[in-house]
């Protein structure tokens, strides 16, 4: 597969995220995660800005990006977030509530998740 495939395909895919925005609350941030050395595509949406702006709603694709895809992405996308997620964390499914600290994903603190457990907001996604 040529580049130009990876590049076509990076912009739909971009495309067809940047139109779902309006339909996510709160505000979601595009990331390039990377767990157990594969790479994901996806957002985090900080769910609790009143009480720590440390914990988020992860929410990223099923399956690892191929290489040529995802070096398309980082090269139109230059502004997407990169993220690190602790290999010890199970990221099988597409959503998690995660502790973010700078570019790290990690376990929420036991404070954060008895937080969490009493007060899950409500995420909108279609």
């Amino acid at each position: 597969m040529t580049s130009q495939y990876f590049d076509n395909w990076a912009r739909i895919l971009l495309e067809k995220e940047a139109s779902m925005r309006k339909y996510l609350i709160p505000e979601p941030i595009s990331i390039i995660i990377s767990w157990r050395n594969k790479i994901y595509i996806g957002h985090i949406q900080i769910i609790v800005q009143d009480y720590s702006n440390e914990i988020v709603c992860l929410n990223k694709s099923s399956k690892p990006l191929i290489d040529g895809l995802y070096r398309a992405i980082i090269n139109i996308d230059k502004e997407r977030l990169n993220l690190v997620a602790d290999n010890i964390l199970d990221l099988t499914d597409r959503q998690h509530v995660l502790r973010r600290l700078e570019n790290k994903l990690t376990y929420m603190t036991p404070e954060q998740t008895r937080y969490i457990a009493v007060n899950m907001p409500e995420i909108i996604e279609l």
